[in-house]
């Protein structure tokens, strides 16, 4: 690459320099307003006597890769969407009894609520009374139809929620259940209640005749035998940072600290929180201390990505014609424009420095008025002094 010198100026054309370039900033295309910028490297020397490293001009290396750097956000405890599990009802009524609370541990199959409808009751009753019917079971012996009679009465029986245990106990000893109890379908925790003693229950028709099956959520748990999850939350604006497979720390209550990969990057901002959601499998199916909906700290750890990188700070002009100087010898410096390639919070990837110069971070200013006040900058732009 061709090189321009730009000759040595008397210190207190430096000083003279300082006011105008106090008003610039090293972030911004305020320069490309005056001249245009040459696209070859041009080299400054600082005034003889003029301060160097370590005072006036302040260096940096260039990096092969941008640095990894941890950036601290939270997130909140939440259930595999597999692990909850709604507790319905198909029947209508009325709630007798609720046997737990939210946040109560249970054990699969122990009751939830009982619900009383008297049709249920008129239905095991109509039933004693059809096997005590001889006349009647006779005719369907007769018929070759009482098999089938009696297998589906079973079933209608199984649609009100009765187990094969309580038929049994129907057919055989005449018991009639009052109430209709729904069972946990799994080990876990009640994360909800939705009905309290007392509460009508309006499930839909449950009748044979008319098989129509809303339904309606008493309870929802949560089972105990899948991990629990977290969605980690971060501004809008660094959703580009979040991808799969990013470690991310959890501190757990108690300080205890994990590391999980982003299992799932969700897509959109949350329009609730206008932030941007990631999610963490924990892999625990519990942790003392810690429940769902509980907020936890976290920490991801951004990794680096290969190429040449260089301080944000160290760059004049980013947005339009960006040039970074770089040291050639102590006291002499390359204007070299450079195109960003990509960026980080503190760091760009450019293309047009050597991976393994040193640029200025501070004092860039100065020198990019000593090589204003020289003229050289019009000369190379088009040929002509302005």
């Amino acid at each position: 690459m061709p090189i321009k010198p730009v000759w040595a100026l008397p210190v207190v054309l430096l000083a003279l320099a300082m006011p105008a370039l106090v008003h610039a900033h090293g972030d911004s295309g305020a320069f490309s307003q005056s001249a245009e910028h040459s696209r070859e490297a041009s080299e400054v020397r600082l005034p003889p006597g003029a301060r160097d490293a370590g005072d006036v001009i302040m260096l940096a290396a260039v990096r092969a890769d941008a640095p990894a750097r941890r950036l601290k956000t939270y997130g909140q405890i939440v259930p595999d969407a597999e692990a909850v599990l709604d507790i319905n009802t198909v029947v209508s009524g009325q709630v007798v009894q609720v046997f737990v609370r939210p946040g109560d541990s249970v054990r699969k199959g122990q009751p939830i609520v009982s619900i009383f409808n008297p049709e249920f009751i008129t239905t095991q009753k109509g039933y004693l009374q059809f096997l005590q019917n001889e006349e009647r079971l006779q005719v369907l012996r007769e018929e070759g139809r009482l098999p089938d009679y009696l297998k589906d009465a079973k079933e209608n029986l199984r649609w009100w929620g009765m187990s094969d245990r309580q038929i049994t106990a129907l057919i055989d000893k005449g018991t009639v259940v009052e109430n209709i109890v729904l069972d946990a379908p799994a080990e876990g925790f009640v994360t909800d209640m939705f009905v309290q003693p007392g509460s009508l229950i309006n499930a839909g028709d449950r009748t044979m005749k008319q098989f129509v099956v809303i339904g309606k959520s008493v309870a929802r748990m949560v089972s105990g035998k899948q991990s629990l999850w977290v969605e980690g939350y971060v501004y809008a604006d660094q959703e580009a940072l979040l991808r799969p497979g990013i470690k991310v720390e959890v501190i757990l209550p108690g300080g205890k600290r994990v590391q999980r990969p982003i299992a799932q990057v969700v897509p959109g901002i949350d329009p609730r929180t206008q932030r941007a959601r990631f999610l963490l499998d924990l892999g625990l199916n519990s942790v003392p201390g810690m429940a769902s909906g509980q907020t936890v700290e976290l920490e991801l750890a951004l990794d680096g990505r290969a190429g040449t990188w260089v301080p944000r700070q160290s760059v004049l002009g980013q947005k339009v014609d960006p040039v970074v100087y770089v040291q050639a010898a102590p006291g002499r410096y390359l204007r070299t424009p450079v195109t960003v390639l990509g960026e980080t919070e503190d760091w760009l990837r450019v293309a047009g420095v050597d991976a393994r110069a040193r640029v200025v971070v501070d004092g860039k200013m100065i020198l990019e008025g000593v090589y204003r006040m020289s003229g050289n900058h019009a000369a190379a732009g088009d040929g002509h002094h302005h």
